[in-house]
């Protein structure tokens, strides 16, 4: 509290104190004017020091505050929360960014190798590879020798009756003898259609071919990595890789 105020209080009470004095009391008008002056006197005192305590009060409570911990306190941020404009918190969600195969239904990556085509494998009968939803039928499924009436889901249509791409070969003896790939589809090392002669042979280094031997034209074969059972069928022309299929080491379709 200030100085001035103290000087307020001193002097309301010094005045209170004046009014509330006892005085000789004079008699007839003279005595009533007096007494009326004298009440108001003290009526005026008593509203300057409740005045004066009421201005006092916050002033007492100000100083007695803690100026150096001012302010509002922080409120601890929410970690791993999203605020949505309703109000409700909902978890905040980090994006995967790999895609790995699935064990069920359509490989999360198109890759042709070393058993098969995701849960489509070399050696399946019909009724086991429609079950895996990776296999489309565009005729009458003929069970006896070699049928090629199924193709991969996801094929393009054939732009002539050479285009054997996404084609499957079941064996009658042997079951599923034969996957080949279709645009999109790679091996597990990378191979694919379209790709030149030489990127191919920075993958499998063994390719030859077995039509016009050291020509880079022509049907080669692969040994597949971790089946001993199967291999790559891989055909090239002038401008790259033509075909590529997995198929079962003996199987019994075709050349």
């Amino acid at each position: 509290m200030t100085d001035f105020d103290d000087d307020l209080i001193n002097d309301a009470f010094a005045g209170f104190t004046a009014a509330a004095a006892p005085s000789v009391r004079a008699t007839g008008t003279g005595a009533v004017r007096h007494t009326v002056k004298r009440r108001r006197a003290r009526t005026t005192a008593a509203f300057s020091v409740l005045g004066v305590l009421l201005l006092a009060a916050p002033a007492l409570a100000y100083a007695s505050m803690d100026r150096g911990n001012q302010g509002p306190p922080e409120v601890p941020a929410t970690q791993g929360v999203t605020i949505t404009p309703s109000g409700s918190p909902v978890p905040s969600v980090t994006p995967s960014a790999s895609v790995t195969p699935s064990s069920a239904g359509t490989p999360g990556k198109l890759v042709l190798g070393p058993y098969g085509y995701g849960d489509l494998l070399l050696g399946q009968r019909h009724a086991e590879a429609l079950a895996t939803g990776l296999v489309v039928t565009r005729e009458k499924i003929n069970h006896q020798g070699c049928d090629t009436s199924a193709f991969l889901k996801g094929t393009p249509e054939a732009q002539d009756d050479r285009d054997i791409d996404g084609q499957l070969f079941f064996s009658e003896r042997l079951g599923l003898a034969a996957i080949y790939a279709f645009p999109g589809v790679e091996t597990a090392e990378g191979a694919r259609l379209g790709m030149s002669y030489e990127e191919l042979i920075a993958i499998y280094p063994s390719w030859k071919s077995v039509v016009e031997p050291g020509q880079p034209f022509g049907r080669g074969y692969v040994q597949v990595a971790g089946n001993a059972d199967a291999r790559y069928r891989i055909e090239l022309d002038g401008s790259g890789v033509i075909q590529i299929s997995l198929q079962l080491r003996m199987q019994d379709c075709y050349e």
